[in-house]
């Protein structure tokens, strides 16, 4: 690579491993059934796809916060396609700029690395920008990167993604 430019390409890195109890999500939540679920952990809250309140099968896509931070940190699996962009992107001395859909400024700090179950992306956003109210009112959270659009629409359990967002909010001053 040349131009120097800073890269968060996390290869070799270790992708969050997670394993807990998610014993405070809502009462709506059935065993057995594939939902968002919530944890209030202590200082952090995270928001998964699950089918079980005690679990570490989680979904594609996840979310984690500080609580009180007014961010969350989302985390997925990359697809093929997604890979060879950033691959091209690098190749051609390119940063590889998540692009929220709807625009929203509030991306940062996009990183790409290997884990356990294959390739990863990871970045902040805010908990009140554009696009997590769209994610929290209709389930459908999607980004860009390069000409990959990145979509997952899943609205079982949104009110736990209401509860996740209340844990992230930073406090009114």
């Amino acid at each position: 690579m040349s131009g120097g430019h800073p890269r968060s390409i996390c290869v070799g890195g270790i992708a969050l491993a997670v394993s807990v109890a998610l014993g405070s999500a809502s009462a709506y939540c059935a065993e057995g059934e594939v939902q968002w679920r919530v944890s209030d952990q202590g200082d952090n809250a995270l928001l998964v796809t699950a089918d079980s309140e005690a679990t570490d099968n989680f979904g594609q896509l996840l979310f984690h916060c500080k609580k009180g931070s007014g961010n969350a940190t989302a985390e997925g699996d990359m697809s093929e396609g997604l890979r060879r962009t950033i691959a091209a992107m690098l190749l051609h001395d390119e940063e590889p700029n998540i692009i929220m859909v709807p625009e929203d400024s509030s991306a940062l700090g996009g990183e790409f690395f290997t884990g356990m179950a294959g390739w990863r992306y990871r970045f902040q956003l805010s908990i009140t920008g554009p696009a997590f109210e769209q994610f929290e009112r209709t389930g459908i959270f999607c980004f860009k990167l390069g000409d990959q659009s990145v979509s997952s629409d899943f609205k079982v359990g949104l009110e736990n993604v209401r509860k996740f967002q209340e844990l992230c909010r930073r406090p009114a001053t």
